[in-house]
């Protein structure tokens, strides 16, 4: 039913004028995040479409016709209806020959958050080696459910069909992220490998935000520290959260559960751009301020802990 309900919801969205289904002076700043922009298709990712730049721009643009951009210091300091704040997850190669290039032309701040393991394409995401694997005909997709040591075994289910993950650069490097700072954008931390932290017990979900965080810190000095939960915030234990405030490891955390406000102080809710059924940015925006009315009525558009 609820599936049912969100797709009626995306189709009539589109409909109502954006200025209408702004009226209500109280929502939630609008945070949309990317991943990746190509030009050429990308072999490690599948489980979603990867805007080409020329549409990229074009959203952009869509959105600087109805938000103000701002820093993410800014963002706090006055988190008003209005307010827009990009990032973009997992420290993509891409991010630095591509997607900066264009935000610096447009003047757009943006936070990147990133894995330390993957820095410098040390390691891979465990769904990138999956898409690999799916790629060359060696996994079919959705075929085959890994246990706990799935790094190991697809690496093994590689080498058994001649395949070379390291073959495969994917990330940024230290130097490509410095100069991203340099140029004004905010780096952040996305846990160290991107697990599901549903997955972990409460002590290793606050590992990967402390170490990710203290890395950031350590390399970055950034005016705020930011992370991101890989995937969703869902699953994440109320002790994590308060002991991360409480000893100081963040200053600001994302979930990824749309336009939506959420009880805790400074855990904000980001809007996927690429996942929800490749929608545009326009059907993606006008979907989420409709569907945030009528989670209203029903007192569901806040995140309750």
């Amino acid at each position: 039913m609820h599936h049912l309900l969100k797709k009626i919801v995306a189709g009539i969205a589109p409909l109502f004028p954006l200025a209408v289904l702004r009226r209500n002076p109280s929502f939630p700043p609008i945070l949309p995040f990317y991943h990746v922009v190509s030009s050429i298709p990308l072999p490690y990712i599948n489980s979603y479409k990867v805007r080409t730049p020329e549409v990229f721009e074009a959203e952009l643009d869509y959105l600087l016709q109805h938000f103000e951009p701002v820093t993410l210091d800014e963002l706090l300091e006055h988190p008003g209806n209005g307010k827009m704040h990009l990032s973009f997850d997992d420290g993509l190669k891409e991010c630095y020959t591509i997607i900066a290039p264009i935000l610096k032309r447009k003047g757009i701040p943006a936070t990147f958050f990133i894995s330390p393991d993957f820095v410098d394409n040390r390691a891979m995401f465990h769904r990138f080696k999956r898409a690999i694997l799916e790629s060359k005909g060696v996994l079919l997709k959705g075929e085959r459910v890994f246990t706990h040591d799935m790094n190991n075994e697809l690496d093994e289910l590689a080498a058994a069909n001649g395949i070379d993950f390291t073959q495969y650069k994917p990330y940024m490097t230290m130097q490509q992220l410095k100069s991203l700072q340099n140029d004004g954008f905010l780096i952040g931390a996305h846990s160290l490998n991107h697990p599901e932290m549903w997955l972990l017990s409460e002590e290793e979900q606050y590992r990967q935000v402390a170490q990710s965080m203290q890395w950031v810190v350590d390399n970055f000095v950034p005016k705020i520290k930011a992370f991101s939960f890989p995937f969703t915030d869902d699953g994440v234990e109320m002790s994590v959260f308060k002991r991360l405030q409480s000893e100081g490891v963040v200053d600001v955390t994302f979930g990824t559960a749309g336009l939506k406000y959420d009880t805790l102080h400074h855990h904000y809710q980001r809007i996927p751009v690429e996942i929800a059924n490749n929608r545009s940015i326009k059907k993606t925006i006008h979907f989420e301020f409709l569907y945030y009315h009528l989670r209203e009525l029903w007192s569901k558009n806040i995140v309750e802990r």
